[in-house]
């Protein structure tokens, strides 16, 4: 019953993309609810991967330590229908970063012990997921291959009209602190307030608190 509320989203993600209703409906017997306070650690740096994760509400900012600089590198937001930690359970090993809920956040989890056990058991499972990561892969590089041409302004460019596409009036809140957007899209914290500042005296944007209107 839990999977089925939530089927929407956690089957679109990569590794259920090519899977028929009624795999679907296998992997979705293993799937477990959780959910985390904001600022609640999901789990950290180091620790023995025990399943995936797909974001069914709010946000998880994935970062890690640098002690060299004495302060932590963001490596990821992860919004409302991505997943994440796949890579960790396929290769057996630890979770490479801290996981950190940004907001109220819940989660589909899916166990690593069972999920694999389930591939094994059914061949056909098993290709479906290979196909989904293929794809999904795929879109991946694509998406990469825009950043990489794009300037820090043509990256925030994008991130506004992404953000905006499915808002109310093309106006979103900004979930995440400024900083690590900043990280997100390769830049300074500086250099994202001065460009947003661009955009706004251009007439692009409206800007009020953490409200951001695409004109």
């Amino acid at each position: 019953m839990k999977a089925a509320a939530y089927q929407g989203l956690w089957s679109k993600t990569g590794l259920f993309l090519s899977m028929n209703s009624a795999q679907l409906a296998r992997v979705g017997e293993l799937m477990q609810l959780r959910n985390l306070e904001p600022r609640q650690l999901l789990f950290t740096e180091g620790e023995v991967c025990t399943g995936f994760f797909v974001v069914l509400e709010g946000q998880i900012r994935l970062y890690r330590i640098a002690p060299k600089v004495g302060g932590e590198t963001t490596l990821n937001v992860v919004r409302s229908g991505f997943s994440f930690a796949e890579a960790a359970m396929f290769s057996g090993g630890i979770f490479p970063a801290t996981a950190e809920a940004l907001e109220a956040t819940l989660l589909a989890y899916f166990p690593k012990d069972p999920f694999l056990a389930l591939l094994r058991e059914d061949s056909d499972l098993s290709l479906k997921v290979m196909e989904g990561l293929a794809a999904w892969h795929h879109r991946l590089t694509f998406q990469v291959q825009q950043l990489s041409g794009n300037d820090g302004a043509g990256r925030l460019k994008r991130w506004i009209e992404d953000s905006a596409k499915n808002a109310p009036d093309g106006a979103f809140h900004l979930k995440v602190p400024k900083k690590i957007l900043a990280a997100q899209l390769g830049m300074a914290p500086e250099t994202l307030s001065r460009l947003l500042k661009q955009l706004r005296e251009q007439g692009v944007i409206e800007v009020s608190g953490d409200r951001i209107r695409l004109l």
